[in-house]
């Protein structure tokens, strides 16, 4: 991602939604202030910046007068000490930093007379020791840094009330960075691959948590791959020497029990479930007493024709298994189960019931594996190492099969899939979860920031592998950082590392918007930004803003095909934001130059017959 398009992305946003960055005036800070109007008892109309107070003067001042003035006490009323004599109208900062220096008795050093200027230009409260402290990480700032951004910098750790302490600053530095998180992830990886010193269980757990990142797709791809194989030992046609391989791959995986033959693969496991999924009411059909039976059947054949994840012929074949039901039929209802939801598992693959379950997640409670989500996706896992390791041809063209049906089924489910499994596996906002229970507690640990915080904890790690996790972990809370609230307005700025379709991408997302009274989010009035950079569309940012469920949605980008096929998409997009509620008011395909956004990247127009593939929004 380029510096020019995040800073334009955030000027954007700090149009959009105003805010307030005046500090409460603290005794002993300086502040550059104008004289409005003199009321009795030496108490006078002070303007500050945007802002107008009443303060008590120590000494008396005519109005129209400029001054700096120091706060001596700001409660209960805010008293002023004036500390400069007027200053003359039409000063430039350069000259008033130079009074400020002299009255201050502060260093004439060239970058204190930055600092000051700074501070009074972005009205920034002023004191002695703050401008102190500013100097000195001004001056210890990299080559590779630019003024600008340190500068910006200082001014959100004091907007966010923060110490300017170096390792604060190198934080927000880390997280307003031109490099996206993919680069301290590789650079972070590639250290950790050669390190010899930390204990093999921490560099495999680190090196597990990387792989997650890496592959947010993981999980769909094996579920994917799970239907394929349970659809191919099932089918009596199919050669054994198809059927075979995939038999003991999902025997070696523990996903199938070692008893499972080609004649009786998948028999009926009465094993524990994930609630409402299918394997449950299977379970619950087992262990029914014989006067429990007839509910049963009724339970899951109502839980069948409601089921939205499946066709009218799939229902129709499980249905017709419930006729009657007797102990040997078990196994043909299992079996027809087994079935469609193994089709789905590759048909449907981001698609979700009214519980939020997968066809693949259906398939796993089936099969007896996994009474929790998380016991769910450690069978997937199973499933993608042996996938990995397997010499078979056969498995291995199911497997590219499973990758595939993924492919072509990419659309915004599955991107919110993505960002959510790579949220959770970077594990950003950890320390929220630490109150909670102890089950959480352990999934959290395998996250990778809390394992950063582990790893930086060992002092016997080599120097590059400590400098490595500091940036990336760094990276990680300098985002949080950069995520603030204003009262009711919020800012969340996330940076996500995809991967997927054999490329790698960062997608920047930052949403402005405002907190209702019961602490939700005010779903009516928001503002969304995407800075992306696709395969085939290169550099694009995607604003969308919504105004009482009114919502408009600009893309910026230099291809000048996007226009006509913006319109392809425009009406079901309307459809679906209706759905939900909202109305679209229009779509709207704009260079960056038309908004003044400027894109840093030479964008060549691709030619008729150019290839690629890119995440539909």
């Amino acid at each position: 991602m380029t510096s020019t398009s995040f800073s334009s992305i955030q000027t954007q946003l700090s149009q959009a939604i105003p805010t307030n960055n005046h500090a409460p005036m603290k005794e002993g800070q300086v502040i550059h202030g104008t004289v409005k109007k003199l009321f009795p008892n030496q108490t006078a109309e002070v303007q500050i910046g945007n802002q107008k107070i009443i303060a008590k003067l120590e000494t008396p001042l005519k109005a129209g007068d400029a001054h700096f003035f120091q706060v001596t006490k700001s409660a209960p009323e805010v008293q002023l000490k004036v500390v400069s004599g007027p200053l003359a109208k039409g000063n430039s900062f350069a000259q008033q930093a130079q009074q400020l220096m002299q009255v201050m008795n502060l260093n004439k050093s060239s970058e204190m007379q930055t600092v000051i200027q700074f501070f009074l230009k972005e009205q920034l409260p002023i004191s002695k020791e703050l401008l102190v402290q500013a100097e000195q990480l001004i001056k210890q700032i990299p080559p590779n840094v630019t003024m600008k951004s340190a500068l910006e910098a200082i001014q959100k750790l004091i907007e966010l009330k923060l110490p300017l302490t170096p390792q604060l600053f190198e934080t927000i530095m880390s997280g307003k960075s031109t490099n996206g998180l993919q680069t301290f992830i590789e650079n972070f990886k590639q250290i950790l691959q050669q390190e010899a010193i930390i204990s093999p269980v921490i560099k495999n757990n680190l090196l597990q948590s990387l792989q997650k990142v890496a592959e947010p797709f993981s999980l769909p791809v094996a579920g994917s791959l799970l239907g394929k194989q349970v659809e191919t030992i099932q089918n009596q046609q199919a050669p054994i020497s198809t059927r075979l391989p995939a038999l003991q791959m999902l025997k070696e995986s523990f996903i199938l029990p070692v008893q499972s033959s080609l004649t009786n693969p998948t028999p009926p496991s009465g094993q524990p479930s994930l609630p409402n999924s299918a394997g449950e009411l299977i379970t619950q059909l087992i262990h029914s007493t014989p006067g429990e039976k007839g509910a049963a059947v009724e339970l899951l054949r109502n839980w069948i024709s409601t089921q939205p994840l499946l066709s009218t012929g799939q229902k129709d074949q499980v249905l017709s298994q419930l006729k009657e039901v007797q102990p040997l039929q078990l196994n043909n209802i299992n079996n027809a189960l087994l079935k469609v939801f193994a089709e789905q598992s590759q048909l449907a693959i981001f698609s979700k019931d009214a519980n939020g379950l997968t066809p693949k997640e259906h398939l796993v409670s089936l099969l007896g594996k996994g009474p929790t989500m998380d016991m769910v996706a450690q069978t997937l896992q199973q499933m993608t190492s042996m996938s990995k390791n397997t010499t078979n041809k056969t498995v291995s063209q199911h497997v590219l099969q499973a990758e595939q049906a993924v492919m072509t089924q990419l659309d915004g489910k599955a991107f919110e899939h993505a960002m959510k499994e790579v949220l959770k596996s970077l594990g950003f906002s950890y320390e929220a979860k630490l109150g909670s229970n102890s089950e959480e507690i352990r999934q959290i640990a395998l996250q990778l920031k809390p394992q950063l915080v582990e790893l930086l904890q060992n002092h016997s790690i080599s120097a590059p592998l400590r400098d490595g996790a500091e940036l990336l972990l760094g990276r990680m809370n300098g985002l949080q950082i950069l995520s603030s609230e204003n009262g009711p307005q919020h800012q969340l700025l996330m940076q996500v590392p995809l991967e997927f379709l054999g490329k790698k991408m960062d997608a920047t997302l930052e949403w402005n918007g405002r907190m209702k009274e019961d602490g939700k989010i005010d779903s009516d009035f928001a503002r969304i930004m995407f800075y992306l950079q696709l395969d085939a569309l290169k550099e694009t940012v995607v604003d969308m803003q919504v105004q009482n469920r009114v919502v408009s949605i600009s893309l910026f980008n230099h291809d000048p095909r996007l226009e006509e096929i913006a319109k392809i998409f425009k009406e079901s997009l309307k459809e679906g934001l209706s759905s939900v509620g909202y109305k679209l008011s229009g779509v709207f395909v704009k260079t960056f130059e038309e908004n003044h956004l400027s894109s840093s990247l030479k964008l060549k127009t691709l030619p008729p017959d150019a290839q690629g593939v890119d995440i539909r929004i």
